[in-house]
């Protein structure tokens, strides 16, 4: 399941230098290296969290969360994650539908994340990670193969167990991407087997996904309680 090297894959470099780019600016803002405390730096003024985005609205958090991390080994485990499972995705789809892949699992995955925890400060590439692996899910289910028959069931089953007994992590995110993931991934498995618009049908999946996400995120935002005033 790890990639051999290639030039022809640039999406998930992007992304991972992205996330490294933010996580270097956050540094220089105030942020924690070790992710003890986020003082008043960039996840304080950027990460997903719902009394912002219902009473300063701060809706841009919905998507910005995802791109911040609470600390250098978090960064660094959501990092290698997204080296190997979205360098084999983007293999296996190409850039176009995997990039619609991620955007509508981070979408869904801050939806998810607000459900469960609206006054929490939210940060974290997970939930598009996690939509990573419920893409590569719908493909192997769609390709007749058992996901315990692919390296793709012992991890998904592993970060579930992690999702669920680990606290200090987002089971709202995590499953919210997942399902986000899967269901755009299940689009392009069938725009594959039909070999019928293999590229439109999951872009517009995606649409639909991130678009219901977010109206779904400003709903479970305004159950929150807490507002952060940046000065």
């Amino acid at each position: 399941m790890v990639p051999q090297r290639t030039d022809t894959w640039y999406v998930s470099y992007g992304l991972i230098a992205a996330n490294a780019a933010v996580f270097i600016v956050g540094i220089a803002m105030g942020d924690d290296f070790v992710g003890g405390g986020d003082g008043d730096g960039l996840v304080y003024r950027a990460a997903t969290l719902g009394g912002n985005i219902e009473y300063l609205n701060e809706w841009w958090r919905v998507f910005t969360g995802g791109f911040l991390h609470h600390g250098f080994i978090h960064l660094a485990v959501n990092m290698f994650s997204l080296y190997v499972l979205g360098l084999a995705l983007e293999r296996s789809l190409g850039k176009v539908q995997f990039m619609a892949v991620y955007f509508a699992s981070l979408v869904s995955g801050s939806f998810g994340a607000l459900i469960e925890t609206p006054n929490s400060l939210i940060a974290g590439a997970s939930g598009a990670i996690f939509g990573l692996l419920g893409a590569y899910a719908a493909l192997s289910l769609a390709q007749g193969v058992g996901l315990f028959q692919t390296p793709i069931g012992p991890i998904l089953a592993i970060n579930l167990v992690i999702s669920f007994t680990v606290r200090s992590v987002s089971l709202g995110g995590h499953i919210g991407g997942l399902i986000g993931g899967f269901l755009v991934g299940a689009a392009a498995a069938y725009a594959i087997r039909r070999q019928q618009q293999t590229t439109v049908i999951p872009v517009l999946a995606a649409v639909v996904v991130a678009g219901a996400s977010f109206v779904g995120a400003l709903w479970a935002a305004s159950r929150s309680t807490v507002v952060l005033i940046v000065g």
